[in-house]
């Protein structure tokens, strides 16, 4: 007797919900529709609507990321009186949305646009913020530049605050049509100052409505004028550099509200130095938001930094604090998006995920802007529209869900540099300070493995997350550049854990010199390289904020505490370690920096130590180090048997000490063994 289970039929709801995924992610996944995780989508189905929650972005839709609302309550309210303001800090649509709600219930919220969702005859509603529409939309003409080249396929609905006031507009208008022409109203809608509504009774019309909407558009921009911006004032290369490297950490830590500074994504893409640098751009910038979106994400309004007339980093941090400072003095919320004369535009957020959004989202409205321009002129939404959205509880709750919250753990917020970390020891040290709320740079001369491991943690623990970069400690250049990339994408750094290092066993009247100067070239010149280059950054963020204080830890060796027999080259690089700990923590001790060295015990279960074609056991069996060792197993139970906990020593027990000591605030120059007692300090 067969024991298989017969597959049971799909329902037609799921079949539903498959197609709004494959929909949705469609168009979530191209940014020329969505930036940000803006935009939304539907599905109706026997008088229950399936809508995607607010926050969730239309790329990461899934069938169980869909809120199920029953539509008889959101026609009754859209038909009903004016809204009126409920206790809550939310508005009627949302009180009646969550009381319309079928299933499950949990503490998702629906969008507050589900009532045009609804009211819409059409099965799938999608809405989109279009790069190449909003140029149209959010034109001074757009009204009658869409009707030029579009038609009575559009309708076109004039900007209206979102919620149930949008909703009524969009219903009145389509009656108004079908009034006046007695033909059903429109499939697509172009909102002013706001995107695109497109509705199918399949998925299929949806796209092919959407596609060929956007050509007409790009066509009619192709024979407009193009845009001349003037004169664009721009830093030279090695200026640039010095700039970035003063801007960026100041940025972090001026914006900063809690006790973690910011993270300062940098973009000097010729878009973002022509909106910083030029007359038009800054006409463009202070000429106020296009979109909710923009809002939401950018904030309504930059800050304008004007480069001093010497252009040295100190005067130009001091021209950012001064224009922070007057931003500070007025009502208006703490900026976003900071632009630097000369050099581009800053974006900060509590997590990379959320500045590289703001950058996005912004750029596109720069695109916005000239595109627009092109068409005869911008049209920025009115003070009052800008202020609704400004204040609005649902676009905050909106925003708070996509930027997923403060992110718990012990290295929360912190951006983390650690070297060597493709594999071993600080690959170990890399993925916990992930999972633990940080912002990890994985950097290694492995390029590619350090790119596939950032990649690996950055899908698992977010976006931006983790990031390989090429790094060749013993090389200045090379060092300089992944600093320049850290810069960059996080605008600082919190903490360099200096753990790149290599260990070649011999005597010291038989091992080859070179072998000798490749140790000392990574494990000492490295390690000096990296903080030279680490700690003007650290010493910028606290200058700007004095309470502020960074960290740089060695992942030093029991070596560097205790001579070790045929391993001479190792344990003086290691001894020389801790005397540069020492010297760097009097050094740097003035600029806000604290800087340690943890000596771990033998990690024998990492690849040091255990690689099958050079590890520590292969060597020191060929070269005689333990003796009367005839196997692997018995130099692995010669090293064990050294140790009075009997084991060596593992990532955990070197993480305990890292975080041990970036959380200490009143110890420095310190070497930290973590040996299981095999070597106790005097």
């Amino acid at each position: 007797m067969s024991t298989k289970s017969t597959p049971q039929p799909r329902s037609s709801t799921e079949g539903l919900l498959d197609d709004l995924v494959a929909l949705a992610r469609r168009f979530g996944e191209d940014p020329e529709f969505t930036r940000g995780g803006g935009g939304n989508i539907s599905v109706k189905e026997d008088g229950i609507l399936y809508i995607k929650a607010s926050g969730t972005s239309l790329a990461a839709l899934t069938p169980q990321s869909v809120i199920a609302l029953d539509v008889a309550p959101l026609m009754d309210l859209l038909d009903g009186p004016p809204a009126r303001p409920v206790a809550g800090g939310t508005d009627e649509v949302m009180q009646v949305a969550l009381s319309a709600r079928v299933g499950a219930l949990d503490d998702r919220r629906p969008s507050v646009e589900c009532l045009f969702h609804a009211l819409l005859p059409e099965r799938f509603v999608l809405h989109t913020h279009p790069t190449t529409v909003n140029a149209l939309t959010c034109a001074k003409q757009g009204a009658e530049i869409a009707e030029r080249i579009l038609g009575s396929s559009v309708l076109w609905i004039p900007y209206s605050d979102p919620g149930l006031p949008l909703a009524r507009v969009i219903r009145d208008a389509r009656r108004s049509h079908e009034q006046r022409t007695g033909t059903p109203a429109p499939r697509t809608m172009l909102l002013q100052n706001h995107g695109m509504i497109v509705t199918g009774d399949t998925t299929a019309q949806i796209e092919e409505i959407s596609g060929r909407l956007v050509a007409v558009i790009q066509a009619h921009l192709e024979a407009a004028p193009a845009i001349s911006w003037g004169d664009v004032e721009r830093f030279e290369a090695d200026d640039a550099r010095a700039a970035l490297h003063a801007v960026g950490p100041a940025l972090r830590a001026l914006l900063a509200t809690g006790d973690r500074l910011k993270v300062i994504e940098f973009d000097d893409s010729p878009l973002a130095v022509s909106m910083a640098g030029s007359p038009l751009g800054r006409e463009f910038a202070l000429g106020g938001p296009l979109t909710p979106d923009q809002i939401v994400y950018a904030g309504s309004f930059p800050v304008l930094v004007e480069a001093p007339a010497d252009s040295s980093p100190n005067s130009l941090v001091e021209a950012v604090t001064s224009a922070l400072a007057a931003r500070a003095a007025t009502d208006s919320a703490a900026p976003i998006i900071i632009l630097v004369r000369g050099l581009g535009l800053f974006a900060a957020g509590d997590s990379h995920a959320e500045a590289d959004t703001a950058r996005q989202v912004y750029l596109d409205a720069a695109g916005v802007s000239v595109e627009a321009h092109r068409m005869g002129g911008v049209r920025p939404l009115a003070d009052a529209e800008r202020q609704f959205i400004d204040r609005w509880e649902a676009e905050a709750y909106r925003r708070g869900v996509a930027a997923g919250g403060a992110v718990a753990g012990r290295a929360r917020g912190l951006v983390v540099v650690v070297t060597g970390a493709a594999q071993g020891f600080g690959h170990a040290l890399a993925a916990d300070i992930v999972a633990q709320g940080g912002h990890v740079v994985l950097a290694d001369i492995n390029a590619d493995l350090a790119a596939r491991q950032a990649q690996a943690l950055a899908s698992e623990f977010g976006a931006g997350r983790a990031v390989g970069v090429a790094l060749d400690v013993t090389d200045d250049a090379s060092v300089a550049a992944c600093f320049d990339e850290v810069v960059r994408r996080f605008g600082g750094l919190d903490l360099l854990v200096s753990n790149a290092g290599i260990l070649r066993a011999g005597g010291v009247t038989t091992q080859p010199v070179a072998e000798f100067d490749a140790v000392t070239r990574v494990n000492y010149r490295g390690y000096f390289l990296c903080v030279r280059h680490a700690a003007p950054i650290l010493a910028r963020q606290h200058r700007s904020r004095p309470e502020y204080w960074g960290d740089i830890v060695e992942i030093n060796s029991k070596s560097g505490l205790a001579g070790s027999s045929r391993n001479s080259a190792y344990a003086g690089s290691k001894f020389g370690g801790i005397g540069l700990t020492q010297s760097f923590a009097l050094e740097l001790v003035g600029d806000g920096i604290k800087v340690n060295a943890i000596c771990p015990g033998n990690f024998l279960d990492g690849p040091l130590w255990s690689d099958p074609g050079n590890g520590l056991f292969v060597q020191y069996l060929r070269e005689g180090k333990v003796p009367g060792a005839q196997t692997l197993e018995d130099v692995r139970r010669f090293y064990e048997a050294k140790v009075p906990m009997g084991r060596g020593c593992t990532p955990a027990d070197v993480l305990e000490a890292l975080y041990y000591v970036v959380a200490q605030r009143y110890e420095t120059g310190q070497a930290i063994a973590v040996t299981g007692g095999q070597v106790m300090l005097r």
